[in-house]
């Protein structure tokens, strides 16, 4: 008897602790998707903000179907802000977003505009309509997991920024400038969702190419300078283009056309002139191109150099989020 029961007694306990390493397996906890950083300039009101407001951005996202799979779901659009302030800075979405619990991949792709989650989604890419004035900015394709978080991202501007420098040796026979338009450009442009280097593609109908105008040019003077290689004037006014399909190279020149209040021999005319561009290895997103145009003396404006500089004075080629 003392024998069968000690025999009772170790099989009991086998049981017991059979029992008890299943209910120490690890019940997987979720884990909230965490971004935090600086974003180059958005919007001219941004670029003179210093950034003190909260800049609107999105997220598309989309999860593997199953660890390891490698296949994606459909695209979804998280709304989200880049708090304000100077430097790297969180990034909050309007609603919490968490990693698949059983460890499957999660996609992202932030851009700007946001435009309240209403960008077009059309076969996994994003279509904006470049207007001249409004920045576009793309994370490129961010992957992470519970095991391998994603916490940093850059925001790379997607256009390329043109102002301009104008002078003449007799302003008295050109007025003031009117206006300046560039001519043709495609506005309608597709980010695809999944380059890790993000970059705007052309996807415009005859109706998206249209005409831009420079801003804060309107009723410009034009300053004297009699010695082009002396200090020339600051550039003014701004317009932000795509660079595709005109990317500004001698094959896919762009075309400027600027509006005086004189004809270029001092009659009180409106005088439209076109004014071709080019500049070696094309425009550059990301970029300022500073145009600089010569009003002569006659009735020709040149363009006389095309200098590249960063996007902003205090800005950086691509800034960490």
């Amino acid at each position: 008897m003392k024998i069968l029961l000690t025999t009772v007694t170790a099989m009991f306990l086998w049981g017991c602790m059979s029992c008890s390493d299943g209910k120490d397996d690890p019940i997987p906890v979720p884990m909230e998707v965490h971004l935090e950083g600086a974003i180059g300039s958005a919007t001219r009101t941004v670029i003179n903000s210093g950034y003190e407001k909260d800049l609107d951005v999105c997220f598309a996202r989309q999860d593997e179907t199953s660890k390891g799979a490698a296949v994606y779901g459909s695209w979804n659009i998280c709304l989200a802000k880049r708090t304000n302030g100077n430097g790297r800075r969180p990034i909050v979405f309007a609603e919490s977003q968490l990693y698949p619990i059983q460890g499957e991949n999660t996609r992202l792709h932030g851009y700007y505009p946001a435009d309240n989650g209403k960008a077009t989604l059309v076969n996994g890419g994003v279509q904006f309509s470049v207007d001249g004035t409004t920045d576009i900015m793309a994370t490129g394709l961010l992957t992470g997991s519970m095991d391998a978080p994603v916490t940093l991202c850059t925001f790379r501007h997607l256009l390329t920024q043109l102002q301009f420098v104008c002078y003449s040796s007799h302003p008295d026979k050109w007025g003031s400038i009117k206006n300046i338009e560039i001519v043709g450009v495609h506005t309608k442009q597709e980010l695809d969702l999944v380059l890790v280097f993000p970059s705007l593609s052309n996807v415009s109908s005859n109706g998206d190419v249209r005409d831009l105008t420079v801003q804060d040019i309107r009723d410009l003077p034009i300053p004297e300078v009699t010695d082009p290689g002396n200090a020339l004037p600051d550039a003014q006014g701004y317009v932000l283009l795509p660079v595709q399909p005109v990317d500004g190279t001698k094959e896919h020149p762009l075309y400027v056309r600027i509006t005086t209040t004189k004809d270029g021999r001092g009659n009180e005319v409106l005088t439209t002139s076109d004014v071709c561009l080019s500049v070696e290895g094309g425009f550059q997103t990301g970029k300022r191109h500073l145009i600089t145009l010569s009003f002569t003396d006659g009735n020709s404006i040149d363009a006389v150099s095309v200098g590249v500089e960063p996007w902003t004075d205090m800005d950086q080629e691509e800034i960490p989020v």
